[in-house]
């Protein structure tokens, strides 16, 4: 028996919808994304509206995402204790290597980066904060991934692959045999993948009890990074290694 309220299940979808999806969306396309009758979302959208959890566009109709998601979001990111306990490591990874530097978790399916230190490089690349991915998208992922259950890994490389750029890995074999080049070097280095022009290094963070949900990365232009790659790896896993024992990995 399902004991999930059914308008609270579809008040949560529809939120959801915006993640991936334009600033605004009218009520026929998040009737035809939902499969719910346009009469059951404007029902849904007129309670979400009245509570701030949606707002509408009085020029356009359109809906877009509303101001008590802000306010929760930022509770959320407040409480969340990795983000501070982590916050001089990733500082610190910051100082010794000038680039990018990002702290990313697992949530379901998805990475998000909830945390992220930028280059004082004029030039330099920028990831934006709280976006979701695939796990098998980034560096700062795909070391996330590599250390989950082998059902859970063939749940997600066996599915629709996104590929962002010609470089990015296309076939689930190949994903697999990424993971487990990650997982027996223990780090992550990725090539034009994501970005063309963009390298990533990231390491796995262990908890007490040895399981990995988050990772922390160092992200930069590939001219400016790979000649110093031996460096860079040396630095982003001694650091990963550092946090993890002090989140209680021991080995």
């Amino acid at each position: 028996m399902d004991n999930h309220l059914s308008s609270v299940k579809n008040s949560c979808r529809l939120l959801k919808l915006f993640l991936d999806s334009p600033k605004e969306m009218g009520v026929s396309e998040l009737s035809r994304q939902l499969q719910l009758s346009k009469g059951a979302v404007h029902k849904l959208l007129m309670t979400l509206e009245s509570e701030g959890f949606i707002k509408q566009n009085p020029a356009n109709k359109q809906y877009s995402l509303g101001f008590t998601l802000l306010g929760l979001g930022n509770k959320v990111l407040k409480n969340h204790n990795l983000v501070d306990f982590a916050k001089p490591y990733l500082q610190k990874l910051a100082d010794t290597t000038q680039e990018l530097v990002c702290l990313c978790v697992r949530d379901g399916q998805e990475a998000i980066y909830i945390d992220r230190i930028d280059s004082i490089h004029p030039i330099r690349f920028n990831v934006e904060a709280y976006r979701r991915f695939p796990l098998y998208a980034t560096s700062a992922s795909r070391v996330i991934l590599a250390y989950q259950d082998p059902s859970f890994i063939e749940s997600i490389i066996n599915t629709d692959i996104r590929t962002f750029t010609p470089y990015s890995l296309k076939e689930p074999a190949e994903i697999k045999e990424r993971l487990q080049s990650i997982f027996t070097k223990g780090y992550e280095v990725s090539e034009n993948m994501r970005n063309v022009g963009v390298m990533g290094i990231a390491a796995p963070l262990f908890d007490i009890d040895s399981t990995v949900t988050a990772s922390i990365s160092m992200i930069g232009p590939v001219d400016r990074v790979k000649p110093s790659l031996d460096s860079f790896v040396q630095h982003v896993t001694a650091i990963a290694q550092d946090l993890s024992v002090q989140l209680g990995y021991r080995g």
